[in-house]
């Protein structure tokens, strides 16, 4: 990442950002605020049930908006999962 303050990335996402559709935006939020997330650590912050979010992530990874980070352990199930992240060619 640059060196680019924190408010100023969150605003500039969300004025670069407005035509997500509603449940995407969220999840690219979340996303946004953190380093990397699992599908269910997204789901577990939302408060949303996994098979909302899961389909919402594809198709981030569709716009290529959102790459995978690593694998690793879920904080939630504990499993290794992906953890997804912001792409970075949309970061500036």
């Amino acid at each position: 990442m640059t060196n680019v303050q924190d408010t100023s990335r969150i605003a500039y996402h969300s004025d670069a950002i407005p035509t997500l559709p509603d449940r995407q935006k969220c999840v690219y939020d979340e996303l946004l605020h953190a380093e990397n997330l699992t599908n269910s650590e997204i789901a577990s912050r939302l408060n949303w049930p996994i098979n909302t979010v899961t389909p919402r992530v594809f198709e981030l990874r569709e716009a290529k908006l959102v790459v995978e980070d690593r694998k690793r352990p879920c904080r939630v199930t504990g499993r290794t999962a992906i953890a997804w992240r912001i792409a970075r060619n949309t970061l500036f």
